[in-house]
């Protein structure tokens, strides 16, 4: 025979998950309130807790499994000494544990108040998994419905829970207690500190669920596994990862930061649009009338970059596009939709990766997104890796005059871009089109001279968009050489005034956005 405590919020999957181990082996069942009641509305035999217990469940609930009666046949070990007191005590030997957690997490997403959310923190629930894992010895703990399937096909086979399968399942409940302090320290934290959507915690807890194992890391002798934010009440991986795979090699750790790198860039875009991603930067990207003109400006951009890279689309990839993508070496393709002639053209080349993203991936993230940096023995830095939107109309006219300028609308494109570019960064842009990256120098004319050298000729009645200020007139002077019509640029230095006194000389209109955009 199997005892077994149950106490679950989530009532999905438990009457199934009962049978089947009914069907294997006696099962009594000791239950709290409401699951007993549910329980036996399912036909299942129940015993209550406070029958075991002789003590009332108080205080609205708060109080109901703890008690000696409870834990004692928990945490009892295979023993004679303890056999013996649960035997003069009266108190039934529990073999299994099955608790969800009340959904603090979940709550906490509906903006209740305080005293709302103080009742769902749960406290008897944790107990008992902490409690049956640390027994695991002897007692088996299901701590998330998800469980339910692995346990019952186990049992079925087996005839019991395998001391191997207690303690995997005493390690999740761990995790999953683990995880569940630091929610609701997150949150009281949050209470104490003052915090707002813009401040830091002055502790953190990064909970991570293990997705897949990768080929390998940034290099082939590097070993890597993909891990998933772990923020759901049970599961974040139902949802993860932000793409489905429809065809090709398996992915690798440069894929993966590449394709983060791409989309990053995909939603800050008017569409149509198309961008190609090499190393975590770009190297072609372009708004265009059609999808199909976007892509074609992007690869043109720079070809030789593109050999080997990652082609991203913000709007459905068509078998013309797909013929064109295929023309050369490519990596991966991600969009949010392919044709079913598209998909067809990819077939050819089996080894291309083929990446359609999930819903709602390329809309824009709100709210702030924090940005963990390791620093190994320096420790972590945290910071909020967001920038803020593109407001051309908040940008202040240092030189020239826009309102003459026609192209305001690139300044804000070519910002819209630069900001994702390794530093020293500088981009240039014309109709939508990119025409010349200068991108991780260390002296910013070095990031100027090398973008300027790309767009050649193309440069001249271009924008050319810089993620720092700009320290010296030096700048200004291959700028006007090559024809730029306008610099757009955070300003801040203390050669500010001669930088525009250089712009004005050169007729050259210059914006200022007040915001560096420095990426490392």
């Amino acid at each position: 025979m199997i005892t077994a405590l149950v106490s679950v919020y989530h009532k999905d999957g438990l009457v199934e998950f009962l049978k089947r181990l009914q069907k294997k082996d006696e099962l009594k069942i000791v239950a709290t309130t409401s699951t007993a009641k549910f329980l036996s509305e399912e036909g299942f035999q129940t015993t209550p807790v406070d029958e075991i217990t002789q003590f009332p469940e108080i205080l609205g609930g708060r109080v109901k499994t703890l008690h000696p009666k409870i834990f004692g046949g928990i945490l009892a070990r295979p023993i004679p000494e303890d056999e013996k007191s649960l035997k003069e005590l009266g108190i039934p030997s529990i073999d299994l544990v099955i608790v969800n957690l009340y959904p603090f997490e979940e709550k906490l997403k509906l903006g209740l108040s305080q005293a709302e959310m103080i009742e769902f923190i749960d406290i008897g629930g944790v107990s008992l998994l902490r409690a049956a894992a640390k027994n695991c010895k002897r007692v088996a703990v299901i701590s998330s419905p998800s469980q339910y399937e692995e346990a019952a096909e186990t049992f079925e086979k087996e005839g019991k829970f395998s001391e191997t399968h207690r303690l995997s399942l005493a390690h999740q409940a761990f995790v999953r207690t683990a995880k569940y302090d630091s929610q609701i320290s997150t949150y009281m934290g949050s209470l104490t500190e003052g915090q707002n959507e813009s401040s830091l915690p002055k502790s953190l807890n990064i909970n991570l669920a293990q997705f897949q194992s990768l080929r390998y890391g940034e290099n082939p002798h590097q070993a890597a596994v993909w891990y998933a934010s772990d923020k759901e009440e049970e599961s974040s991986l139902e949802s993860f990862p932000p793409f489905i795979q429809l065809q090709g090699k398996e992915l690798s750790a440069n894929n993966i930061t590449d394709t983060y790198c791409l989309v990053k860039i995909l939603r800050d875009l008017a569409r149509p649009a198309a961008c190609i991603i090499k190393h975590n930067n770009p190297c072609g990207v372009t708004t265009g009338a059609t999808l199909s003109e976007a892509f074609q400006k992007a690869y043109e951009t720079d070809p030789i970059s593109a050999f080997g890279g990652i082609y991203g689309f913000t709007d459905e990839v068509t078998e013309d596009i797909a013929k064109k993508v295929i023309e050369g070496f490519v990596e991966i393709v991600v969009a949010p939709t392919f044709d079913e002639k598209a998909l067809a053209v990819f077939k050819a080349k089996k080894n291309v990766r083929v990446l359609q993203l999930k819903k709602s991936v390329l809309d824009a993230t709100n709210g702030p997104i924090w940005h963990v940096r390791d620093l190994e023995d320096f420790g972590y830095i945290l910071e909020k890796d967001i920038e803020p939107p593109v407001q051309p109309d908040q940008f202040q006219v240092v030189a020239g005059n826009a309102k003459q300028n026609e192209r305001i609308k690139d300044a804000a494109f070519a910002w819209s871009v630069v900001k994702h570019l390794t530093s020293n960064a500088i981009f240039i842009a014309k109709d939508g089109v990119s025409l010349g990256f200068g991108i991780g120098q260390t002296s910013r004319i070095a990031s100027v001279e090398i973008a300027l050298a790309q767009a050649g000729e193309k440069a001249k009645g271009a924008v050319l968009a810089s993620d720092a200020f700009f320290p010296a007139t030096d700048n200004i002077e291959a700028a006007h050489k090559a024809g730029i019509s306008v610099i757009v640029q955070p300003g801040g230095s203390i050669k500010d005034k001669d930088v525009i006194s250089a712009c004005e000389a050169a007729g050259i209109t210059m914006l200022f956005t007040g915001q560096r955009c420095f990426k490392h």
